[in-house]
């Protein structure tokens, strides 16, 4: 099976050669990485570039348009049959390709969530991000509160002519608008209790693992109903 990565960059000058390292070292020759750099303005691309490996396909965003509609770019570009999440500052564990491809070749599962180590710096936080999360499976659930988790997430190719374009909408996350939709369509997702990732937590992170504000929680969740309503019509219309 042929693997995308796709990863959305932004300002990930940091720890992002540490992370395309750890991606890299488990592509097969015709795997791809697809990165998106949203308009940074440190060394990112330049860290990029660095690597001279065929196999990363770097495109620039012209303006900034945010870490959803940049993965949508990127997922659009995907041509695995399987696709991987991937943020830009996290590590992951050098089993972690082979892991996911041999549970989708083994068990009937079309989208897997698997568990995390947090870390900040070099200490763990916690063991285990799905105890934190109470991660599981179901549409109300994670309408309510998301535990579809980006970096931790791989897919199958057909899941996503469902799913985009993910909703340009303020307040849509790219990872619980494919996770969610995939369970709307009958798709079988599996939450994996296997850590297969550093999960990196720091001052830039684009994603926050706090509580938002309860008006602002509840109208994400509105804008969020509404966007995955109007998808499901138009696609059963078409």
């Amino acid at each position: 099976m042929k693997i995308s990565v796709c990863m959305a960059a932004f300002n990930g000058a940091k720890y992002i050669k540490r992370q395309l390292s750890s991606i890299l070292n488990q592509l097969g020759p015709n795997d791809q990485l697809i990165v998106v750099d949203d308009c940074s303005s440190d060394d990112t691309v330049k860290i990029i570039n660095s690597f001279k490996d065929v196999r990363i396909q770097l495109y620039l965003n012209e303006v900034n348009v945010g870490a959803g509609r940049t993965f949508d770019r990127a997922l659009h570009l995907a041509d695995g049959d399987l696709i991987f999440l991937s943020d830009q500052d996290d590590r992951w564990f050098d089993n972690k390709i082979s892991f996911i491809s041999k549970t989708f070749s083994t068990q009937e599962v079309d989208l897997i969530v698997h568990d995390a180590v947090i870390v900040k710096g070099s200490q763990i936080i916690s063991p285990s991000l799905f105890k934190i999360k109470s991660s599981s499976t179901g549409i109300v659930k994670n309408i309510i509160h998301n535990s579809y988790t980006g970096c931790c997430m791989a897919f199958n190719k057909d899941i996503l002519g469902k799913v985009l374009p993910i909703s340009p909408q303020i307040g849509i996350y790219h990872d619980a608008w494919i996770g969610i939709l995939a369970e709307c369509y009958g798709y079988k997702t599996a939450f994996v209790r296997v850590p297969l990732i550093e999960f990196n937590r720091h001052d830039e992170n684009a994603s926050a693992m706090k509580r938002r504000n309860l008006i602002y929680g509840l109208t994400e969740r509105i804008v969020l109903i509404l966007s995955l309503l109007n998808h499901l019509i138009r696609k059963f219309i078409l």
